[in-house]
């Protein structure tokens, strides 16, 4: 090695000195380590480190370490200086002023100089003890000249060192160049994976500070309802006491009055018969008036009147006293109220309450807004959801019924008009509402299968062959031509028709969660919908891959359907003059239920008033 070339190789190429505490890059290049991280703190880039004399970009930061083992200097006699080379020829490690003394030399010139070497015996053949010159393909070792002439190796192929290790050095870099295209696409990873982690516990909160504060205010509602049936029961509570109250004073009068009718006729009794029968005094009239004939008035009335006849019955006799009486013997008093809470009533005015500001505050319409602004915050990925898994609420059932009701009830003050009618309908006795109003439906175009052609008022479907040219979303059913209604139930009673021109259709009710595409998605197959379904002239009942055959009179022009969500049923009547029931499901339902249609070989449903 030439002297140039080593000084070249000891000196750092940042501040061509010599290497102070010397490190090593993957490309074998050798800096002071100060140099090193001086250069990449200033130039630092997005493609990460790279080394100052090849250019070749380090992603992420790689770990410096000392680029040499420590082998002391075999010429340094006072001190142990670190050895920088180690000539292979000699045999002798050099520190970096006895290697310039080395190189100087003439013949020494051609010896071959290598980094420091800890133990030379391993560079050394075993079975010559001479220096590992050339390589054996065949056997895949190092060897050396003796090996394959007179050794083991001869007739074997051999390959210089140098030749090997360039050919080695070419294969390590095409795998590290490989390796760093894995790391660059494992790094790409890591930051999306950082970046989704921040937007879910974003997502997150906000949704928790969303539901906290709607279950705060379903607490204060719940209150105010809590205060307003209280306040029922202490009205109707005053009401029955007041009567009670009253009726109690009046009796009380009446039996007072008897009691002396009773102490006179006894003392009148005992007098002698001229007195008895012929005595004149003043008459009973007026103190008989004086006695109520029936339990009404307030109790201060009652006392008047029973000073002013303590007063006028002074002196009364018999002509007088008989017929008071016997007519008082005939007096009725009606029964008192029974005491007893109805709080059946209040039960069913509660009820009754609710249901009608529901209605007056578009119940429906708002919990089919809060449902898609769930889904928006939360991605699509929890509404598939955990639906945020839209987020992991224990709950589901809790989360679509009891949030949308609390944030659409009105307040007690802004109800009382519906308290007072429907607490005059409750205390006369006034049956329910009648059900045979229809619910106004329409069809939700994000749900149609892509072969079905809607109408422009959202209330007629028809099957084409032709695939329509609808926007892909999450909500659409992808796998059958089957749609859905915008409008969802999740209490009470409720009823619409629907009229047909084809023989190949399907009506029922589902889940807003059944799957939009797969096997799963077909009313007929899924655990999620109830529904009946015509192929040309065979009717069936489908539920969760069971069917009943419904038997058929005669062609199906108009269905109603009547679903009573609390009692878990849904029934399906053909109509004509009259109504004929053609099947009824019974189960417990436990999420909000939709409208479903399904259209099939040029078929047309349409919703009717």
């Amino acid at each position: 090695m030439e002297a140039t070339a080593v000084e070249e190789e000891l000196n750092c190429a940042v501040c061509h000195q010599m290497h102070q505490d010397p490190v090593s890059l993957l490309c074998q290049h050798s800096f002071c380590r100060k140099c090193l991280e001086d250069i990449w703190a200033q130039e630092v880039s997005q493609d990460g480190f790279s080394c100052p004399q090849c250019h070749q970009t380090f992603n992420p930061k790689p770990t410096l370490k000392r680029s040499t083992p420590t082998v002391p200097c075999d010429h340094c006699i006072d001190s142990e200086s670190p050895a920088v080379k180690t000539c292979l020829k000699c045999e002798t490690s050099f520190c970096s002023f006895h290697l310039k003394t080395h190189m100087m030399k003439e013949n020494f010139k051609d010896h071959k100089l290598v980094n420091p070497v800890t133990d030379l015996m391993l560079r050394k053949c075993p079975d010559h003890q001479k220096n590992l010159e050339f390589f054996c393909i065949d056997d895949g070792v190092c060897v050396c000249a003796s090996c394959g002439v007179i050794g083991r190796h001869r007739s074997h192929k051999m390959v210089g060192l140098d030749e090997t290790e360039a050919t080695k050095k070419k294969e390590m870099k095409n795998e590290v160049e490989k390796l760093q295209t894995v790391l660059q696409n494992c790094i790409s990873k890591q930051k999306n994976l950082e970046k989704s982690e921040a937007e879910i516990k974003t997502h997150a909160s906000e949704l928790k500070g969303k539901l906290s504060k709607m279950f705060s205010e379903k607490r204060k509602q719940l209150n105010e309802d809590e205060k307003c049936a209280l306040r029922l029961i202490d009205e109707h509570e005053h009401s029955l006491l007041s009567e009670i109250s009253n009726n109690l004073a009046t009796l009380h009068l009446i039996i007072e009055q008897m009691r002396l009718l009773n102490e006179k006729a006894q003392n009148l009794m005992q007098e002698d018969s001229i007195s008895f029968i012929q005595t004149d005094t003043i008459t009973l009239s007026k103190s008989w008036n004086s006695i109520p004939k029936d339990i009404a008035g307030p109790p201060s009335v009652h006392s008047s009147k029973r000073h002013h006849l303590l007063k006028s019955n002074e002196g009364q006799k018999s002509a007088e006293l008989l017929p008071k009486v016997v007519e008082t013997q005939k007096l009725t008093f009606p029964d008192p109220p029974e005491p007893v809470l109805n709080l059946s009533n209040l039960s069913q005015f509660l009820k009754e309450w609710m249901e009608e500001s529901e209605k007056s505050y578009s119940t429906r319409e708002k919990l089919r807004q809060m449902h898609e602004c769930m889904e928006s915050t939360c991605g699509e990925a929890p509404a598939e959801p955990a639906r945020v898994a839209h987020t992991q609420i224990t709950d589901e059932k809790i989360l679509r019924e009891a949030i949308p009701k609390s944030s659409v009830r009105p307040r007690l003050a802004e109800a009382t008009p519906i308290v007072i009618k429907l607490q005059s309908k409750v205390l006369n006795g006034f049956p329910r509402e009648s059900k045979g109003e229809l619910s106004q439906l329409t069809l939700d175009p994000t749900t149609a299968s892509k072969n079905l052609i809607l109408s422009v008022d959202l209330r007629s479907v028809v099957y084409s062959e032709e695939e329509q040219p609808h926007a892909s979303n999450p909500s659409r059913f992808k796998t059958y031509s089957q749609i859905l209604c915008k409008q969802s139930f999740y209490c009470g009673y409720h009823s619409w028709d629907v009229e047909m021109d084809g023989n190949w259709w399907g009506i029922g009710i589902t889940y807003g969660t059944i799957p939009k595409t797969g096997s799963n998605s077909d009313l007929r197959k899924t655990s999620k919908a109830w529904c009946l379904y015509q192929s040309i002239s065979m009717l069936k009942a489908y539920h969760n891959h069971k069917h009943t055959p419904v038997p058929l009179k005669s062609s199906i022009k108009k269905i109603r359907v009547f679903l009573d969500y609390d009692a878990g049923t849904v029934s399906f009547f053909q109509v004509t003059d009259t109504l004929i029931r053609l099947h009824m499901f019974k189960t417990t339902f436990t999420e909000p239920v939709y409208p479903a249609f399904c259209c099939e070989n040029n078929t047309r449903l349409r919703l009717s008033n």
